[in-house]
């Protein structure tokens, strides 16, 4: 590819990016209609799904095999950081898959093949050429991190290889299937990734300069695609790190409590360019409405995976934060670490890279660097109006310290308490389609209280308008004087009250949502304590104007309360939380009229705290 070809395909690319995160619309991309053949889905032979034609109107790279050696010193772009070694890059490197596809990767290693060295294999759809920098620009003071923190060699959320290379790995950085130049159709993760990463990574084993083993490492779809990978038990992965990752794709974000959320996955599609079809997740994030197949195949087979596994999380991911907590406790591995961090994932990724480089060194390289002594569990405690507390180690998450605690909700004093059940019925209401329109309930701390683990809210609820209502609630924290206080997500001389409202900038809080039409529940080997399981295999609607109950969990909570703060609960019939970007929708709601909460009497409603001893 030219010089003048790789510029204008970086120019277009950013511009796309530009227009999905600033300007909230889409030009570039072009898709042509449906033939109006119906894909039929079968995930036992290939798991397809709707897809849709894309035509790639961007140059997507050729395929022609080079190698360059990137000397020390060298740098990208003046302001990206320089090289501190002498490094070997062979691009579009061919990876054969069972079926005759082939994937392209980009190899970064030594220079010297008389050593051989391990690999770490970062799986993404966003293309090997494309970095970190232009979308870091994007965001809030770039989200904490200075241009010098990547080479600009790296995948997009993927780890960078001028931190590795010198330390004696090589990154391989591959296209999946159907991405960019890579051939097939492109999947939203399930079956097809573990096959093809099986492929992959027993096929980079075999080459002559690498000493066979394998890691894999990455954040958000990077960090997804470790957890279906890693199910297949490829005989030469020897570690995963999945930074962020969801692990169930209709629970963690397309229909999360049953309702549908389509704008992530749409807004990926925009970026992925493709010569084959791009599966339609948007589309089926709304048409699927109830559990089957096509769920399932998105779903990891968390119990499969068996390999040693450093995995990260975060309160603050809408995305990502239950699919990481839920991977590390259900995951088989009988070696795994959980580190919480207190910070947005891109900041954290860039900035911890020390301890991913232990557990590599550890099970790449089989040094004995003290590794196995980490704490298992390292958890951050917010505390919205001071520094959080870090790294504070646990034997398990959630902790066995933490216990349950009832606080009872009274709409009369629009407050929640643990002392009794509410002894006189009231109730509350909000118009469910009046932006901005929710009702509060607030519990105040009379001394220091930690909460770690999960919420659970119990309403009793009551619509006369529909026969069916999307409950949305957040738990935020009031400060003494009762003014709510936000989480500043990265290291900033800036106060939370001169940033934007976005989600990668500020965190509120924990939230839940539920579709009172999927309110079931049941039992499941894969919760937590005080973590609901929704199985959402059928609808159930409910007369108008009858009173309902439901029970729904929110996302791990990690936050300390000092006497005289208080935890409010919003409740609301539109997502309260700050969005990921204003070009972003948020979900489409079934809301029509009033949502009344009845309390006290007969119809106790009240929220379960972990509250940790």
């Amino acid at each position: 590819m030219s010089l003048l070809t790789q510029l204008s395909s970086c120019i277009l690319n950013l511009y796309r990016l530009l227009q999905i995160f600033i300007i909230g619309k889409t030009v570039i991309t072009k898709r042509r209609p449906l033939d109006n053949k119906q894909f039929d889905y079968n995930p036992a032979q290939n798991p397809k799904g709707p897809f849709l034609p894309v035509f790639p109107i961007v140059p997507l790279g050729d395929t022609n095999y080079s190698s360059q050696i990137l000397k020390e010193g060298h740098c990208k772009e003046p302001g990206l950081k320089a090289l501190e070694c002498d490094i070997l890059v062979e691009r579009n490197v061919p990876i054969p898959m069972r079926d005759g596809v082939k994937l392209y990767a980009d190899i970064y290693r030594p220079v010297d093949d008389s050593q051989q060295v391990p690999i770490i294999l970062v799986w993404s759809p966003y293309g090997k050429h494309l970095s970190n920098d232009g979308l870091l620009g994007t965001m809030p003071e770039r989200l904490g991190l200075e241009r010098s923190v990547y080479s600009g060699y790296e995948d997009f959320e993927g780890p960078d290889p001028a931190f590795f290379v010198p330390k004696g790995y090589a990154v391989v950085n591959i296209d999946v299937r159907g991405a960019w130049a890579s051939e097939g159709d492109l999947h939203f993760w399930g079956k097809q990734d573990e096959a093809d990463g099986y492929d992959a990574i027993e096929h980079l084993a075999q080459l002559p300069w690498t000493n066979g083993k394998i890691g894999l490492s990455g954040n958000s779809w990077l960090a997804i695609s470790q957890w279906f990978i890693a199910a297949g038990n490829p005989p030469h992965l020897a570690a995963i790190a999945p930074w962020e990752g969801l692990s169930d794709g209709y629970r963690d974000q397309h229909r999360r409590g049953g309702i549908p959320s389509a704008a992530m996955p749409g807004a990926i599609g925009l970026l992925v360019p493709s010569f084959g079809l791009l599966e339609d997740a948007g589309g089926l994030a709304e048409k699927r409405a109830t559990w089957d197949e096509y769920w399932d195949d998105k779903k990891a087979e968390l119990s499969k995976i068996k390999v040693p596994a450093y995995v990260l999380a975060s309160y603050s991911s809408k995305i990502h934060s239950a699919g990481s907590f839920r991977g590390f406790r259900n995951i088989s591995s009988k070696d795994k670490w959980l580190r919480v961090h207190p910070y947005q994932e891109w900041y954290d990724f860039a900035t911890e890279q020390g301890d991913l480089e232990r557990l590599f060194c550890y099970y790449l390289k089989g040094v004995d660097n003290g590794w196995l002594e980490t704490p298992r569990v390292r958890c951050s405690l917010l505390k919205f109006n001071g520094p959080p507390v870090v790294n504070k180690p646990f034997e398990s998450y959630p902790p066995s310290e933490s216990r349950h605690i009832k606080y009872f909700l009274d709409a009369s004093t629009a407050s929640g308490s643990a002392a009794n059940p509410v002894k006189e019925e009231a109730s509350c209401y909000y118009e469910a389609t009046k932006t901005g329109n929710e009702v509060h309930f607030d519990i105040r701390f009379d001394q220091t209280t930690t909460l770690i683990g999960y919420p659970t809210i119990h309403l009793n609820v009551q619509c006369h308008e529909l026969d069916d209502m999307d409950i949305f609630v957040i738990l935020r924290k009031l400060d003494k004087s009762g003014k709510p206080v936000n989480h500043v997500n990265f290291p900033t001389t800036k106060k939370a009250e001169e940033l934007p409202k976005l989600n990668p900038a500020l965190y509120q809080g924990p939230t839940g949502m539920l579709r009172a039409s999927h309110r079931e529940v049941r039992d499941s080997p894969e919760t937590a304590p005080g973590e609901l399981f929704h199985p959402h295999e059928t609808e159930v609607k409910i007369p108008r104007g009858h009173i309902v109950d439901l029970e729904l969990s929110t996302w791990p909570i990690g936050a300390i309360y000092e006497a005289g703060e208080s935890l409010r609960l919003s409740i609301s019939g539109e997502n309260m939380c700050y969005v990921e970007s204003h070009a972003l929708p948020k979900e489409k709601n079934r809301n029509r009229g009033r949502h009344i909460i009845h309390t006290g009497g007969k119809f106790q409603s009240w929220i379960s705290l972990p509250v940790l001893n």
